[in-house]
């Protein structure tokens, strides 16, 4: 899937009718941050550590699955069976949103299926669409992650694909594995777990900023946080 149009903002006309064909949930490499795992993961009543093994790529709970004729795991008879939970990734289709170092953003329209039923309109805005959506939260929570990451590629030139396939792969990913990773540090404090997501998320962030602080200072293991978040 290429790009078709130049860049463009939240303000730009835009607009686009899904007709539900589902060629979109097809031969696409679907990559999830960890509170979209930890989102699918309590629709399907499982763990993020038993969804990322059960529905991931080769188990590293950075890329979705697909079935054996390309389309997504998730991808049913009646279309998405996850809809609700669907990633940023799913929300934004048929846009794609390019976040900058210097935390500005811009957009690109993507080339779809060429039998896709979707129609283009130039009813509305970007953030129209975003927000019809429902992909603002999921934004938010993408950036958190990303600004992890891009501080995590600078302090310890970790990226992405380090953490897919590199030789720490399975360390790498017990960090981005947010329910395994809560619990272990819950335990340790004493603190209760956050129930609500995003609590959850704030507390994974934190958690992972600190992993990064003790490995930067050659200490190899996590140590308890502080903040009140953990409470």
């Amino acid at each position: 899937m290429t790009a078709q149009c130049a860049e463009t903002s939240r303000s730009s006309e835009f607009g686009y009718v899904c007709r539900r064909c589902s060629l979109c949930c097809r031969d696409k490499r679907i990559q999830i941050n960890p509170y979209e795992l930890a989102r699918l993961a309590r629709a399907q009543g499982e763990t993020t550590s038993e969804f990322r093994k059960r529905w991931t790529l080769d188990g590293q709970g950075t890329t979705l699955g697909q079935k054996e004729d390309g389309t997504c795991v998730f991808l049913g008879p009646q279309g998405c069976e996850v809809h609700a939970d669907r990633p940023l990734v799913c929300r934004l289709y048929p846009l794609a949103r390019h976040v900058l170092t210097d935390r500005g953003e811009y957009f690109t329209t993507l080339e779809g299926h060429p039998q896709s039923q979707g129609e283009f309109t130039n009813r509305g805005t970007v953030a129209d669409y975003l927000a019809a959506q429902g992909a603002l939260p999921f934004m938010d929570v993408a950036d958190a992650y990303f600004w992890w990451l891009c501080y995590a590629h600078e302090r310890l030139d970790l990226t992405v694909e380090a953490i897919r396939t590199g030789p720490d792969k399975d360390v790498h990913c017990d960090l981005l594995d947010m329910d395994a990773m809560i619990a272990r540090h819950c335990a340790a404090t004493g603190y209760p777990e956050p129930i609500d997501l995003d609590g959850r998320a704030h507390l994974h962030l934190q958690l992972l900023y600190e992993a990064l602080a003790n490995r930067e200072n050659g200490h190899a293991e996590e140590t308890p946080g502080r903040d009140e978040a953990a409470r």
